[in-house]
């Protein structure tokens, strides 16, 4: 079986998507002997393949704005040329000009254009409403990364639950391990909440900050740090903090590398991830890993990612946050609690697993 992969994630600096195709991926080289595959890119695929089925297919369109031009003109040439069995597309959309007897899946990872569209840029946003339903509607089968995701496919797209699959990814990986200590996280203050993602508004940073204020971290002498690009939006809230009185207790990292990223979880007092909408929810796994206890929404994927290993709350309700806040930072016992549970919940989650099941599903696609 010949499989073409749309890389344009591998491409740039990895964010969610592109960890997810990158720990996938790893899985399904290692195991797959059989069928060959073919990444396909507008630009340098910065991913290392060493399997020998394994071909890299890069164009010369280096600017990631004009990536989804080019899969929609210049990829889709090339994908036609590569007498594929199956095509695959991980970031929801397919190329419009793919030809009918290729097969084609795609996986989808939210809805987060139709739920909450004011969070992303525009030329995300028009991305996302003019290739969306022409892929779902396109595609052979659908793969989602929740339960969540696939019912809000149905509800939102009306697709028939029987072409969709859920197939859970795994934990991201670090490339260090949290004792190797370097020079940034020596800054680290001795007991603080940590919050990891980027800062846009589906994040719920205001109301994390807001619950961060009536846990009083004078007095208690806790402290918030913030790992995450700052995002897209554009407002006055980096000023605010910059003038509140609070503003030596809350500590903005900005982007940091994954080989420091383990040192944040390690030593965090909890993981606070009150997103309004998930789609899975990575940090979530990631602090439970290190044995930090987690802070999460009882909405989308959450719940169902966390089970019973975390504090779920209404993350409309920044009282309920702030409650939660008190009682992880004053009950020990909790905290030991929440940490047990969470190194039992994530062995449900595993890349090799991810990547059994995915390649099951390639050739029942196909029909081999």
């Amino acid at each position: 079986m010949r499989i073409g992969i749309d890389a344009r994630p591998l491409s740039y600096r990895l964010t969610g998507i592109g960890y997810y195709l990158k720990y996938l991926l790893d899985e399904i080289q290692k195991i797959d002997t059989k069928n060959r595959y073919f990444l396909i890119s507008n630009a340098p695929i910065f991913y290392h393949t060493y399997n020998p089925l394994w071909t890299k297919i890069e164009g010369r369109c280096k600017k990631k704005l004009l990536s989804t031009l080019w899969i929609q003109t210049c990829g889709a040439v090339s994908i036609a040329r590569l007498k594929l069995d199956l095509f695959w597309g991980p970031r929801h959309h397919l190329p419009v000009l793919l030809p009918k007897r290729i097969k084609a899946v795609i996986t989808v990872h939210d809805i987060v254009h139709r739920k909450f569209p004011e969070t992303m840029t525009l030329p995300n946003l028009i991305v996302e409403r003019l290739l969306m339903r022409r892929s779902l509607i396109r595609s052979d089968a659908i793969m989602a990364d929740s339960h969540a995701t696939a019912a809000d496919i149905e509800k939102y797209y009306a697709m028939d639950a029987k072409n969709i699959l859920i197939i859970h990814p795994g934990i991201p990986k670090f490339t260090q391990h949290p004792d190797n200590h370097n020079e940034s996280t020596h800054t680290l203050p001795a007991k603080y909440f940590l919050f990891v993602g980027t800062l846009d508004p589906r994040k719920n940073f205001r109301r994390i900050f807001k619950a961060f204020e009536r846990v009083d971290p004078v007095q208690n002498d806790v402290h918030l740090v913030v790992v995450g690009a700052r995002g897209w939006e554009k407002n006055d809230l980096f000023q605010k903090l910059d003038r509140h009185a609070l503003s030596s207790k809350i500590h903005l990292k900005g982007y940091v590398p994954r080989k420091q990223l383990a040192q944040f979880y390690k030593n965090a007092l909890c993981l606070l991830f009150p997103s309004l909408y998930e789609g899975f929810g990575f940090p979530i796994l990631e602090a439970m890993y290190y044995g930090t206890p987690v802070i999460t929404a009882n909405t989308s994927s959450m719940p169902e990612v966390a089970g019973d290993a975390a504090v779920l709350v209404d993350p409309y309700n920044i009282e309920a946050i702030a409650d939660a806040m008190g009682e992880v930072m004053g009950n020990r016992n909790l905290r030991d609690r929440l940490r047990q549970r969470g190194r039992e919940r994530i062995k449900q989650f595993d890349w090799k697993q991810s990547a059994v099941e995915t390649i099951r599903f390639f050739e029942s696609v196909v029909g081999q």
